[in-house]
């Protein structure tokens, strides 16, 4: 198949493939200019992206069955470099015996990493989440920020008043979160960690926290679209 529109889209996709039926995958990540060669190969292989209804007839047969996924890197990464994964069905099929397969284990309560993000499975459902080293970089960084001394505090005016711009900037990273279920409840801690900071080190009478909306959920995305994100899915690098 042709490289995913961006990030998003591949996260969207590999969450598919956990959640219907397909428990293990291989990963890897190499140069945009050696890509199709390896599409190429594994295609070959291992019959991969067949269409929906031979799928279903080979693994009706007990055979196994592949999906491949891909998405590339900034444009102005060098090189640039494609984050691939190919998941697989239960079943027979040569894939099992030439590949180190690893799995989608909700046991293990986490699979899949993508830079500063994690698939895991909370009793519910898979869906991505920032993992906790990110999410306790992001707590330090807004203590750091609301407990700054007032001579070190980049406040700035605009038409609606005066703002804490390092406030501001990190409010709107996390509202640029991609909308994953488990995402939008880590942003929604954060951001109430952020008021309680700033209540606590902040003066009623300076600069607040300003409101945002809400971070909108992922809806379905297809394949062969570009989104707004661009090709790279810049907001997914670790």
């Amino acid at each position: 198949m042709s490289i995913l529109p961006d990030s998003l889209t591949y996260m969207q996709r590999v969450q598919d493939a956990a959640r219907l039926g397909y428990p293990w995958y291989v990963a890897g990540e190499l140069s945009l200019e050696k890509w199709p060669s390896l599409e190429i190969k594994l295609t070959e292989l291992y019959d991969c992206n067949l269409p929906k209804s031979s799928r279903s007839k080979r693994r009706s047969r007990g055979e196994a069955v592949t999906l491949l996924y891909a998405v590339a890197g900034p444009a102005d990464q060098s090189p640039r470099m494609v984050r691939w994964l190919m998941a697989v069905s239960d079943g027979k099929g040569r894939v099992h015996a030439r590949e180190k397969l690893l799995r989608f284990d909700a046991a293990q309560d986490r699979c899949s990493f993508i830079g500063r993000y994690e698939l895991v499975h909370d009793g519910v459902g898979w869906s991505w989440r920032m993992n906790r080293k990110r999410v306790e970089a992001l707590r330090e960084r807004i203590h750091e920020i609301a407990s700054a001394p007032p001579d070190r505090r980049q406040i700035r005016r605009d038409a609606a008043g005066e703002y804490d711009a390092e406030i501001e900037a990190l409010m709107d990273e996390l509202y640029h979160a991609p909308g994953f279920r488990l995402m939008r409840r880590q942003v929604g801690k954060l951001v109430a960690f952020a008021k309680g900071e700033w209540r606590r080190l902040r003066p009623e009478s300076g600069p607040q926290i300003r409101p945002r909306t809400f971070l909108p959920y992922v809806t379905r995305r297809p394949n062969s679209v570009k989104s707004s994100h661009g090709a790279g899915g810049d907001a997914l690098e670790a």
